[in-house]
């Protein structure tokens, strides 16, 4: 399991708006992570130590509309890298976005000494909490496997992939029907608290017994990949 762990979302219904660098940090400072590093065009520093350079890099963040950052999580001993970027130039709609969490921090996920259900249990809950604050129409959690939604995809309210964890919008769910997401084969669907669905194909993203069949859940879906 050598690529890298994902959460990614292609659009935000709030950056720039309600929903500002600083909600983006605070979820990782909430759950335990200190931020480490942070880039603002490219140009990482270490974080300050004072309110008053917190406060103007993360200023410069929001004017820049793109920031990275890198956190650790000193007791799961988990380091992760932040990417954020909105309004992206030549991508259309002003809601599209780049916003990926990472991790190389792979073997815990899948190594069994590590108990990786928990681990996987943690990161979706991360992704949770990051979805809350972007509202974002489409996102997933999963390993780089090649699997590819695009911001096209989107923007049309396509459905190309389903991966690990699926979080669907509330137009997702509008044009899908939340019964028929509902009654979707599944280890986990949860309601999201903007109408959305958390959908969940197995207790940890590794392939394990636990996953639910990806046949049926192409023919329910009528999707043509299934992690």
């Amino acid at each position: 399991m050598s690529s890298p762990l994902d959460i990614r979302f292609l659009d935000s219904q709030t950056l720039g708006g309600t929903c500002r660098a600083e909600h983006v940090v605070g979820v990782f400072l909430e759950t335990g992570f200190a931020v480490v590093e942070f880039a603002v065009n490219g140009h990482p520093a270490p974080w300050p130590g004072d309110a008053d350079s917190v406060a103007h890099l993360l200023k410069a963040a929001d004017e820049t509309k793109q920031f990275d950052f890198r956190a650790w999580h000193d007791e799961r001993r988990l380091e992760v890298y932040q990417h954020v970027a909105w309004d992206l130039p030549g991508k259309g709609g002003k809601h599209l976005a780049w916003i990926v969490t990472s991790t190389d921090n792979t073997p815990y996920f899948w190594r069994e000494e590590y108990n990786p259900v928990a681990y996987s249990q943690f990161f979706l809950d991360l992704g949770k909490r990051l979805y809350a604050k972007l509202q974002p129409s489409f996102g997933w959690i999963d390993f780089d496997y090649g699997l590819t939604t695009t911001h096209a995809d989107i923007e049309s309210l396509e459905l190309p992939a389903l991966y690990w964890a699926n979080f669907f919008g509330p137009c997702y769910v509008a044009k899908f029907g939340r019964e028929h997401i509902l009654r979707a084969p599944a280890w986990r669907i949860e309601a999201l608290p903007d109408g959305g669905l958390l959908y969940v194909l197995a207790p940890c993203p590794a392939l394990a017994d636990e996953h639910v069949s990806a046949d049926a859940v192409r023919a329910h879906f009528g999707v043509p990949n299934v992690r």
